[in-house]
């Protein structure tokens, strides 16, 4: 039972949070990816190739997946 009240702990209480940014530098497997509320560059490394301008979820300087492209909001939780 402690693996479900460890992974519920870590849902509730994330280690690192998500980011969405815009790939300004493409050398794969790094990339400088721009926050999207334009307040800098994150070093990030990706096992997967991007192209610059793609939208990306990223944490901990790593990028998670593509982002869609639109509107978002922030919800303080």
């Amino acid at each position: 039972m402690s693996n479900a009240l460890q992974k519920f702990r870590e849902l509730l209480n994330p280690q690192h949070t998500e980011y969405i940014g815009t790939i300004q530098s493409v050398n794969h497997p790094h990339y400088k990816v721009l926050l999207v509320d334009g307040s800098g560059l994150v070093l990030c490394t990706s096992n997967t190739p991007y192209n610059l301008g793609a939208r990306v979820y990223f944490s901990n300087q790593t990028i998670l997946r593509p982002a869609l492209m639109g509107e978002h909001s922030e919800i303080e939780v």
